[in-house]
């Protein structure tokens, strides 16, 4: 199956201060073709989550911030870091 999103660029920083490693995805959700809109978008993010999860052990931490980049007055949607585990 294809993906519903496409990853535009990764960004990987160190955080010596906490000893972790950060990895930051700026990706774009795909438009649907012929799908319906809220299920497509559901589908997307669960992608994503997928995608995020791989090759994570259970004590990383995920977390996923969700902006529209074409009108800044719509409010960030954020779902807030949890343990890969949780």
């Amino acid at each position: 199956m294809a993906r519903r999103f496409e990853i535009e660029y990764t960004i990987t920083k160190r955080y010596s201060r906490f000893n972790a490693t950060g990895t930051q995805l700026i990706v774009r959700l795909l438009h649907p073709s012929n799908a319906r809109s809220v299920s497509y978008f559901l589908a997307s993010v669960k992608d994503l989550f997928e995608h995020a999860l791989q090759n994570l052990s259970d004590s990383d931490m995920v977390g996923i911030t969700i902006q529209n980049r074409v009108n800044h007055n719509d409010k960030l949607i954020g779902i807030s870091f949890r343990h890969k585990d949780s």
